[in-house]
């Protein structure tokens, strides 16, 4: 893997600029540095993202393929903070005051979160309430990166399988998203980014649709690899579809 130009022997993001001036608390461990974003009760911990340059999409090989998933040479030219979960009911819920999911717990997965939803009212308020925040949805190479963590295989543990102890979709049990902190976090210290609930991106898809990634507790295994992409309506709120926030480094 690339990063700042120069090859890396493990894939470890290098240390940030300094403390942002959002976090209620900032540190370093085994996944790399990290810093927490309180807002009023609840926080969320979030995983910096070096800048660098990666393989998108997937081989053509790959069991599962589609043809939208064109392989190529992309930079990340910013680094930038994302979720190690993502967003959670009781995060949610501390922000907005609403309930939205269909399958209850303030440690599941926020769902029923339609894109201009998470836009309109999620960040909005956050962006509010901590003013230079700027927090958004991720772009898909942004996402695609840091799902990957360096590697270049169909999952961040390597090509296969999707055993009940690595990701959470359809041949696993119980039939609905599991807690956010399930399962083991990949090299960056991010947890599921394949399975669980799929995970709104910031670009269109086509019309009123919009990209969606990672796949979910319903789905096939091939729908959660790192380069798998579909598209849901921007309208849509369903039970497998959540999110999570990306912030720019200042």
């Amino acid at each position: 893997m690339t990063i700042n130009g120069q090859e890396q022997d493990h894939a470890y993001p290098p240390l940030p600029p300094g403390r942002p001036g959002w976090a209620s608390a900032f540190g370093h461990d085994r996944w790399g540095h990290w810093a927490d974003l309180t807002v009023g009760a609840v926080s969320q911990r979030l995983r910096y993202i070096a800048a660098g340059v990666f393989r998108m999409g997937s081989p053509a090989g790959e069991p599962g393929r589609k043809q939208d998933e064109v392989r190529r040479e992309v930079c990340i030219e910013a680094p930038f903070w994302m979720a190690d979960t993502t967003c959670s009911q009781a995060f949610w819920q501390g922000l907005t005051g609403q309930q939205p999911g269909w399958f209850r717990g303030d440690d599941l997965p926020v769902e029923q979160v339609s894109w201009d939803v998470v836009n309109a009212r999620f960040f909005s308020e956050l962006n509010r309430r901590v003013p230079g925040l700027n927090a958004t949805l991720p772009t898909e190479a942004q996402w695609e990166y840091a799902c990957r963590a360096g590697t270049d295989t169909a999952y961040h543990w390597g090509d296969g399988p999707v055993t009940p102890d690595r990701a959470h979709h359809e041949n696993g049990l119980p039939h609905q998203p599991v807690p956010v902190h399930s399962f083991a976090p990949n090299a960056w210290g991010l947890y599921q980014m394949h399975g669980n609930v799929m995970e709104w991106c910031a670009e269109d898809a086509r019309g009123e649709e919009r990209v969606v990634r990672g796949g979910a507790w319903n789905g096939h295994a091939s729908t959660l690899r790192s380069a798998s992409r579909l598209a849901r309506s921007r309208s849509a709120a369903r039970n497998d579809l959540g999110f999570r926030l990306v912030v720019p480094v200042v």
